[in-house]
């Protein structure tokens, strides 16, 4: 079994990183505060350089960090996001993970015989469909048989950070957690022991279990040998009246001389669909209504919907699901993003700005209002937003990033640009370093800088 607990271990130096990142850009924030002479959340500034000073008698990483922490509690009320909780919640991500296992072979006796009821049940074939998980790489996953823990990447974990609000306003994924599509967590999912090899299984995986639809076309039905009739009629009524496809019947048979065991076709060798592919379905073969979604797998698959640039029908499906709550921040936030990304920015800070006004002061509101500005050409408002959600609590580094984008596209402080820049830079934002690079080049460039005045001596 992969251990959770081995990661931490491994990814000690991101801890670090973010925890630094979080101490450098509580500094710059300090700094700030005694240049302009302006309060820090409260804070007289004429107390903060007592401040810096006991943080500088820190000789190490951890007791600065332990020391902003206590600072932030003390001076706004809300402790500061812990980068350890990233790898102590790894449990709870796993098991929220959905995996439908199947196997490319059907004719694995030790399959039947525990997981067919000793041969008497069916299995079910699939086959892959445009559209469908089974296309996905990021979905659909050949199972590694080791007896070794799977590596990490020599990159490390791939960083996510989801943004929502429940619906008490408080911002729920104001967190970093491992990427669904981060290479070792995947690797995690996907391994198996050796003894495990003859299942040659193969894994449907979404991020949160529930009910989906099929990952691909319902292709066959193959009984097992010590399959009853009625459990075969049965199947074959039902995938009759509720499959949209002809369906190939099979049966397992022992083959001749042997305890091998076969597949062979059925007597009735297909069934006869009684709708065609396009039908539309809304309902099933008794008149009842499709289980609705969770609030999480809603949104998932909204997201999905984002991804493949469906914007009209992912609009549609968040407007069809608010007539009841047209104020439900979760479903405010989506349509919000949508609009953003299907290039309506007015309508997109529209409904971020109804997100601000219900809940003042989140900096994941704030980023996105910012996106939205800024994707309007209102670059000091945009900066303005950027600088207030970097002021507050937060995990995210393309907070610090996009500020510092701004100011240089504004013309404004390019020191203090560097600054921010090198805030995300630590928190982990893989671009901010390019940018930092291209800046200290432009002024080794310009015809007053040091080294250019050294070199003319």
């Amino acid at each position: 079994m992969f251990s959770p607990s081995n990661w931490r271990k491994l990814d000690k130096k991101k801890t670090l990183e973010m925890k630094s990142a979080g101490i450098a850009g509580f500094v710059i924030a300090v700094h700030k505060s005694i240049k302009e002479r302006t309060p820090f959340f409260g804070v007289n500034p004429d107390e903060l350089p007592h401040i810096l000073e006991i943080l500088s008698q820190k000789t190490d990483i951890a007791s600065s960090y332990e020391y902003y922490k206590d600072v932030m509690l003390r001076v706004n009320g809300h402790p500061s996001s812990n980068p350890d909780t990233l790898f102590e919640n790894l449990d709870d991500q796993l098991n929220q993970v959905g995996i439908f296992s199947l196997s490319s072979s059907c004719s694995v006796q030790l399959l039947w015989a525990h997981y067919a009821e000793d041969h008497k049940g069916i299995c079910i074939g699939f086959s892959p469909e445009e559209g469908k998980k089974f296309c996905s790489t990021e979905n659909f996953m050949k199972v590694i048989y080791s007896d070794e823990i799977p590596r990490m990447s020599d990159e490390g974990f791939n960083v996510q950070m989801s943004m929502s609000v429940d619906e008490s306003g408080r911002p729920y994924t104001s967190s970093f957690k491992i990427a669904f599509s981060d290479k070792t967590f995947q690797s995690a999912i996907r391994t198996k022991p050796t003894c495990w090899a003859y299942e040659e299984e193969w894994r449907y995986v979404e991020p949160l279990g529930g009910d989906y639809e099929w990952p691909g076309r319902i292709s066959e039905i193959v009984f097992g040998l010590k399959c009853p009739q009625k459990v075969r009629e049965h199947y074959i009524n039902l995938a009759t009246r509720n499959i949209p496809n002809e369906v190939l019947l099979y049966e397992m048979v022992k083959q001749e001389g042997g305890n091998k065991v076969v597949r062979t076709p059925y007597k009735i060798e297909k069934t006869t669909p009684p709708i065609s592919l396009a039908s539309g379905k809304t309902v099933d073969q008794d008149g009842n209504k499709i289980k609705q979604l969770s609030v999480e797998q809603f949104a998932h698959e909204v997201m999905r919907l984002l991804e493949k640039r469906d914007f009209e029908e992912a609009l549609y499906q968040l407007d069809s699901n608010s007539s009841d709550s047209p104020d439900s921040p979760h479903l405010l936030n989506l349509k919000a993003m949508a609009l953003g990304m299907s290039g309506d920015h007015e309508g997109a800070l529209d409904v971020f700005s109804k997100l601000n006004n219900m809940f003042p002061d989140q900096p994941d509101i704030l980023y996105q209002q910012s996106c939205a500005l800024s994707a309007l050409l209102r670059n000091s408002e945009a900066i303005e937003l950027l600088k207030k959600a970097n002021e507050l609590d937060h995990n995210d580094p393309s907070i610090p990033f996009n500020l510092g984008v701004e100011i240089i596209r504004g013309g404004g402080d390019i020191e203090y640009a560097k600054g921010v820049l090198n805030t995300s830079r630590l928190m982990g934002h893989p671009r901010a370093a390019l940018v930092l690079k291209s800046l200290n080049e432009q002024e080794l460039l310009k015809p007053n800088s040091q080294v250019n005045k050294d070199a003319s001596r």
